[in-house]
């Protein structure tokens, strides 16, 4: 007789890997599926780092599901014994106009939240690499800092494991369909799965699954250079940090470790629509010159290119998270659309997938995250 597990989660990557382990921990019997072995480099959770805001730029609607995942990603640390969170505090900058600093500052007021105002020359005295004109500011954040994702991903798998949760990888889901009994099929191309629930969370490639979803996958690429400054370094107390430049640009980036410091941009990219057309970095020239504008005129100490990476994102048209539940099928719940800001919220996304499968309270308000805004 076929096994019919209580959740199957497609896509084992940040969120599915947290969803895994809550929803056994809630008691359900789970399967984890996805068609790579995580944590890997074919979705947008490898690249060692993220960023972690608790007053947050994107909308204060952010901020509960923020502080929640916080508590999370300790108590993952603890239960796994491995670094997860490193409280380095988050600089942002911008001009003092800027709409994501105005409302970094309001939902930190709302949340009582730590933040520190500094004028561009208060930014240089504390932290002389970076230099910046009048026209910015700057917000620090002490509680912030950035987590090792990939390091997070593998301990959520292996405390899943431990909990027997069933992990089959190397599975590409090619169809999900609904049986007679309401349950779900899920066939990969070594079997059919069957389960009385489903969570997607395939990131990137969720339209392969679900192709009437609004999502617009973008390739990203990120940078790491050389540091000949050890001011730069986490050692120091450099912060992580994100800077809106007067044209809109955005860069982010983390302290430097091990002789180098990570740098990405968050906006741009290319529009893809096949993961063939995610290509390797260097596959365009741009690649080398993102981070340009930001190291020629606002942050010394470095020394030139030492490797990157590509990633991708998967955007919603309002570049807010997807939460919700398939159309007409509250036994299909889907989590997407995280467009390259959700992986910090990983733990508490998984935990309201578990919560939802094991019919219990999430305690957030998620009407912000519906489908149906769009």
């Amino acid at each position: 007789m076929r096994k019919i597990y209580d959740l199957a989660i497609i896509g084992t990557g940040s969120v599915g890997a947290a969803a895994g382990y809550y929803a056994s921990q809630a008691g359900l019997n789970v399967l984890e599926l996805d068609a790579h072995v995580p944590p890997h480099d074919s979705g947008s959770h490898h690249g060692q780092t993220r960023l972690i805001r608790h007053a947050y730029g994107e909308g204060h609607q952010y901020v509960p599901l923020v502080l929640a995942a916080q508590q999370l990603w300790d108590e993952l640390g603890t239960q796994s014994h491995q670094s997860i969170f490193h409280q380095t505090g988050i600089l942002s900058v911008a001009q003092p106009t800027s709409a994501f600093l105005t409302e970094l500052e309001a939902s930190a007021r709302e949340f009582q939240i730590p933040l520190e105002s500094l004028t561009n020359t208060e930014i240089h005295q504390r932290y002389p690499n970076w230099n910046f004109a009048a026209e910015y500011r700057g917000l620090f954040e002490p509680t912030g800092g950035y987590l090792e994702s990939e390091t997070a991903i593998t301990a959520y798998l292996d405390l899943a494991r431990k909990n027997d949760v069933q992990q089959e990888f190397n599975q590409p889901v090619h169809q999900l369909r609904q049986l007679a009994n309401g349950d779900l099929a899920i066939t990969t191309p070594q079997q059919t799965y069957q389960a009385h629930q489903v969570a997607v969370t395939t990131g990137t490639w969720v339209k392969e699954l679900l192709p009437d979803l609004p999502i617009q996958s973008v390739r990203k690429v990120f940078n790491w250079f050389k540091t000949t400054d050890e001011r730069l370094t986490e050692a120091a107390g450099f912060p992580g940090f994100t800077v809106e430049l007067t044209n809109g640009d955005t860069y982010y980036g983390f302290p430097g470790i091990e002789g180098t410091i990570k740098i990405g941009r968050h906006n741009g990219g290319q529009p893809i629509d096949h993961p063939d057309e995610r290509t390797p970095f260097g596959s365009y020239e741009q690649d080398y010159h993102e981070i340009d504008p930001l190291l020629d005129h606002h942050l010394t100490g470095t020394a030139g290119l030492d490797h990157g990476g590509a990633c991708s994102y998967d955007l919603t048209l309002d570049q807010d998270f997807i939460i919700d539940y398939l159309p007409d099928n509250r036994n299909v719940q889907i989590v997407t659309g995280l467009s390259g800001h959700g992986f910090k919220f990983a733990s508490v996304l998984g935990q309201i997938i578990a919560n939802r499968a094991a019919e219990k309270s999430t305690n957030f308000d998620l009407t912000p995250f519906q489908l149906n805004r769009f």
